[in-house]
């Protein structure tokens, strides 16, 4: 508990300073989508600030936006801050200086930074003079700005450590699409000397930053065999290839496992390795290639316990256009914990994990209904810079029973169409992974909820709808008496039938399962991947406003 009431107390201590950039982001045009200048994939965060992630110092630009009340003035967007040829207006997406606070800029793409002066790499812009009190000229303080993080994982030099390199084969061709998943299964019998291994810490190996998104790591069971070349594959290489050995996405430095643990490979271990690389290629451009993958620290020393990758969130989502705010909740219930978790187990390392519409987002213990406290609270959420929680010291740990909240805050003030949860960078995630050992304590190392909160391992929250995961089932689905009910009375589509709003107004007065967010649900995860539900959904439509009317009709007397 003592790591948690520190990181408690350090948000506290960040919060001032925080605040005092995120609020700001809201009164300049795309002020939370501008780009990194030498990161790709990467938005920089404080735009007044010559730290990328803001708080101190302010450059050319903050500086003018200071001497301007704060305010996004039409002078301020006519004014060329870092001196590269082109006006704030033109960098940030308003050359027509027309835009107002809570409306959508007149362009969304093609932005650049108002106080870096670009092209930033270039002679005359490294010689730009700065009034910083460390950086003189642009060039001292980009080559900062642009190091990467630097993976610190204690152990890492001493003998008895060797590596291996998982990364795609030299000069793999990038599609010209906007996301896909390209993996690659290994031999790892053939890559080491026959031995038992434990992996101990996992990094980046990047070549393309321009495309890389995220990578996984997979140990693959016996049953696969590896296959010479990369592949285009789905959020899995495989059905044999599932089990996480690590995960990094942009702005992690890698993954460095609890000195008690650790995941084995070889002999009595993973065999076959596979990793998976998402791509974003947003211009669909068809002359990039790319061979990064991720490097693993491995010994023949192994440490006294299994690790593993625990994975909470919420999945099929659909985000709507022009929110400053949508949230959604994700409950592994004290029913499914029971189920799944055979002993208590040590979370080690916590991160969130959502895309650029992400907002803010934590994962939270609840035990016995009163006890409280969180594995990861990002206040401010950052995907270009996840904040990982590391509980080396004091690992915290997990009974069965606990539940597992995990909650994601959402903004789509800046997009005029539904977001969708999904693979590609523009889609969404709300993902908490923890590292955590023993393995062997845990049976199952995933908890996702859909919908409003529906856990296939707890029936409590099906809202009284008993027979939801049947509606799946086309056979069972014909054979109910609802559905007979509909087919007698309803057409398809039109006309409405008075027997049909008849039938389905008793329906959802009676039956918990077409009650409104829950029957959305099972449309959407159920019943659109049948004949027999499409069919269902078709005749439900003939009359859907017919309902609606009858259905408010009656609270308004009752009222």
């Amino acid at each position: 508990m003592l790591a948690i009431i520190n990181i408690h107390f350090l948000i506290v201590l960040l919060l001032p300073c925080v605040k005092s950039y995120r609020i700001f982001q809201q009164s300049i045009p795309n002020g939370d989508a501008v780009p990194h200048p030498c990161k790709p994939n990467n938005l920089w965060e404080g735009v007044g600030h010559f730290n990328d992630q803001g708080t101190g110092f302010r450059n050319p630009f903050g500086e003018d936006f200071e001497k301007e009340g704060k305010m996004w003035t039409e002078a301020l967007c006519r004014k060329d801050s870092d001196g590269d040829g082109l006006t704030n207006g033109q960098e940030l997406g308003d050359p027509d200086c027309v835009w107002k606070e809570n409306t959508l800029p007149s362009r969304l793409n093609g932005l650049s930074h108002p106080g870096v002066c670009d092209p930033w790499d270039s002679p005359d812009c490294f010689s730009k003079n700065l009034s910083h009190p460390r950086f003189h000229t642009q060039e001292e303080w980009l080559k900062e700005m642009c190091k990467p993080k630097e993976f610190i994982c204690p152990g890492l030099n001493t003998s008895d450590i060797q590596t291996a390199n998982f990364t795609v084969s030299l000069g793999t061709k990038v599609p010209a699409k906007e996301t896909t998943y390209m993996c690659q299964i290994f031999d790892f019998e053939k890559m080491a000397v026959a031995d038992d291994y434990h992996v101990v810490a996992v990094e980046p190996v990047l070549d393309n930053k321009y495309v890389i998104h995220h990578m996984v790591l997979f140990g693959c069971r016996d049953n696969q065999v590896a296959i010479a070349g990369p592949f285009e594959c789905g959020m899995v290489p495989s059905d044999f290839c599932t089990h996480v050995i690590s995960i990094w996405t942009v702005g992690l430095a890698g993954d460095c496992f609890h000195p008690q643990a650790g995941i084995t490979i070889g002999t009595k271990g993973f065999k076959r390795i596979a990793v998976q690389l998402h791509w974003n290629n947003p211009d669909s451009r068809s002359d990039w290639t790319d061979s990064s993958g991720m490097k693993a620290y491995f010994t023949n020393k192994k440490r006294p316990y299994e690790a593993g990758f625990y994975i909470t969130g919420h999945e099929h989502f659909v985000l709507p256009p022009l929110q400053t705010s949508v949230t959604f909740t994700s409950t592994c219930t004290s029913a499914c914990t029971s189920k799944t978790i055979r002993k208590p187990f040590n979370i080690t390392l916590a991160w969130n994990h959502m895309h650029y519409a992400g907002k803010q987002m934590s994962v939270q213990i609840v035990r016995n209904k009163t006890e409280t406290f969180y594995l990861s609270n990002d206040i401010f959420y950052s995907y270009d810079s996840p904040q990982v929680q590391l509980y080396t010291d004091n690992p915290v740990q997990i009974f069965p029973g606990d539940e597992i909240i995990t909650k994601c805050t959402f903004t789509t003030a800046r997009r005029n169409r539904s977001t969708f949860w999904g693979e590609a960078t523009m889609d969404e995630m709300c993902y908490g992974f923890l590292i955590y050992f023993p393995k062997e304590n845990v049976q199952n190392s995933v908890c996702f909820t859909s919908g409003p909160d529906v856990s296939t391992c707890d029936t409590a929250t099906y809202q009284g709808c008993t027979d939801l995961t049947n509606f799946k089932n086309p056979d069972w689905l014909n054979a109910t008496s609802a559905y007979q009910d509909l087919v007698k009375n309803c057409r398809p589509f039109t006309p409405c039938l008075q027997e049909c709003v008849d039938t389905i107004v008793s329906l959802k007065r009676t039956d918990p399962c077409f009650k409104d967010d829950l029957f959305d649900f099972i449309k959407t995860e159920m019943l659109a991947k049948t004949p027999e539900g499409l069919d269902l959904m078709a005749r439900f439509s003939s009359c859907e406003r017919h309902v609606y009317q009858t259905l408010n009709t009656v609270s308004q007397t009752r009222a």
